[in-house]
This record gives C-alpha cells, structure tokens and sequence, in this order.
C-alpha cells in the first residue's frame, strides 16, 4: 500500500475522502470522486489501499481524506 494513503484505522463512516472509483468500466482513465464513507468494505492491508462504498454507492479505493 502506498505510504500516503490512509489506513483502515484511520477512517470512520461519514469522513469526507477521495477515491480512485473501482466500480466503472473505465475506472483506470476516471477522476478522483469525494464523498462521505457508507461503509469500509476492506479491512486489512491491499496493494491499492482501504476500499470503501460511498453514501452515493460507489466503491473505490481511498487516495485521501478530504478536510474542508
């Protein structure tokens, strides 16, 4: 996991964060998406970091948390 991500500790339901979408065809090419953690649906260590479904119902991999 890269050392800039944040770990599965570190998140709670409702925080704010961006994600890398995993759900897409074209996720790969896709922007980051922010939105509010719905559920963390990866507990434990990937090479990608923590994935997450957003209240939207997204899923990706969170790249950061959003603190505005």
């Amino acid at each position: 996991m890269s050392a800039d991500r944040p770990a599965e500790s570190e998140l709670r339901r409702g925080m704010t964060v961006e994600i890398e979408q995993s759900n897409a065809d074209n996720a790969a090419d896709a922007d980051p998406i922010r939105g509010e953690i719905q559920t963390i649906i990866d507990e434990g260590e990937s090479p990608q970091g923590v994935k997450v479904k957003l209240q939207s119902g997204i899923t990706g991999y969170v790249t950061q948390v959003v603190t505005d």
